[in-house]
């Protein structure tokens, strides 16, 4: 049995039309005319290139721009006559159409389904953020001008967006698919005030986690547990100093022990933390499904936002680790206890300008995998010492009748 997919609650479809086509005449012929919401068919004629989109609307908002809710009839005026001198110059007339899933759209507080009715105001502002982000993406923000009506319908709303420019800046009408994107994201953004999830999101990984650990010493006696890997990954670092950044192509071979000095800290001292960012995330992620649908066009915006974060948060973490050497570093000063640290450990000259850096790097990943594991061996043998010696002392007491 096939998982029904879940339709999105924010469709965009764009195209444009050139200034010879009937399609651009009849929106600017439908601009002041003050019988087009009565007139049969009238709604037909705006944007004829989406005659499935409409569906015989039984409401349509009046036209509103960048500036105003509603035009009056001397705006229309002003407005037709900036789209006839736009078509007269051959200015492209580009061709929005943003829909709703009218369910999603009552989830985000905007729709009345009982009575029909949308929050028209909220819709409008939206809609010029979108459209002004594209705009700017564009490199439009300066030449272009647009006006759009919000259409009703019991099945989806949807809103029509017509942009020119006057005096054209541009005689191809494609747009890039980033541009398109970040329109539609910032309805998305807007409409489910993904603002203050992604702003919680954040806060867990940056303030809760990464800037506690900021302020809390590796070689700490209550973190004694890390710091043999905190040394061990201190003395492979390179040379350059330049280079201890969790994301530098010679730390490579470190990361994997770099994210295990991450994991253990996590766990110790924020796995509440952590599990709140995982149950938040994967909220983010089912409102960006139910926002944008589950097909393969759109699955980029979601698919791997879950991961990224937990990425994110490693290399954060990474990176305060890396600091924290840094300063432990400099601190050394090259003291003759450092020097004899260095002398043990036999630093790998795999930074040597002579060496290839790929037979290098995999020189040191191999050294340094040879004392973590030796390391690990070292803390097994004395947890089972420990336990073996608990273990006797309860047998003792047992005995005892302790």
């Amino acid at each position: 049995m096939s998982k029904t997919k879940t339709s999105p609650g924010v469709l965009l479809v764009t195209k444009f039309a050139t200034a010879n086509l009937k399609a651009y005449q009849e929106y600017v012929d439908y601009v002041d005319r003050e019988d087009a919401k009565k007139e049969n068919g009238a709604h037909e004629k705006l944007f004829t290139l989406y005659q499935d989109y409409l569906a015989n609307p039984d409401k349509t908002s009046s036209l509103f721009t960048d500036e105003s809710d509603g035009l009056n009839e001397q705006e229309k005026k002003k407005l037709k006559q900036v789209f006839e001198t736009a078509q007269a110059n051959k200015s492209i007339m580009w061709q929005d159409v943003i829909t709703f899933h009218n369910p999603w759209l009552e989830e985000q507080g905007l729709y009345d389904s009982r009575c029909h009715t949308v929050d028209e105001k909220k819709v409008m502002d939206i809609t010029r953020q979108a459209v002004n982000e594209m705009l700017k993406r564009e490199k439009l923000n300066g030449s272009a001008v647009w006006s759009a009506a919000i259409h009703y319908n019991t099945d989806n709303i949807h809103i029509h967006i017509a942009t020119v420019e006057p005096h054209p800046t541009r005689e191809r009408g494609m747009r890039k698919q980033s541009s398109l994107d970040a329109m539609k994201a910032k309805v998305v953004n807007q409409m489910t005030n993904r603002r203050e999830s992604q702003k919680k999101i954040n806060e867990l990984i940056r303030k809760d986690m990464v800037d506690y650990k900021k302020k809390d010493s590796s070689l700490a006696w209550r973190n004694r547990e890390l710091k043999p890997l905190f040394l061990m990954v201190y003395n492979y670092l390179p040379q350059d100093k330049r280079q201890w950044q969790y994301s530098y192509n010679t730390l490579k071979p470190l990361k994997p022990y770099i994210d295990t000095l991450s994991e253990k800290y996590i766990q110790k001292y924020h796995s509440k933390e952590y599990q709140q960012l995982m149950k938040t995330l994967d909220e983010e992620v089912n409102e960006l499904k139910k926002a944008y649908g589950e097909g393969k066009v759109n699955q980029h915006r979601y698919k791997n936002y879950k991961q990224n974060k937990i990425d994110e948060l490693y290399k954060r973490m990474g990176n305060a680790f890396l600091q924290e050497m840094k300063s432990y570093d400099k601190k050394q000063q090259r003291t003759q206890h450092l020097i004899e640290r260095s002398k043990s450990l036999k630093r790998p000259k795999t930074f040597q300008q002579s060496a290839p850096v790929h037979f290098a790097l995999k020189k040191m990943e191999k050294a340094f995998k040879s004392e973590y594991e030796s390391w690990k061996n070292q803390q097994y043998y004395e947890r089972m010492q420990r336990e073996s010696q608990r273990n006797q002392q309860q047998h003792y007491d047992d005995e005892r009748g302790y």
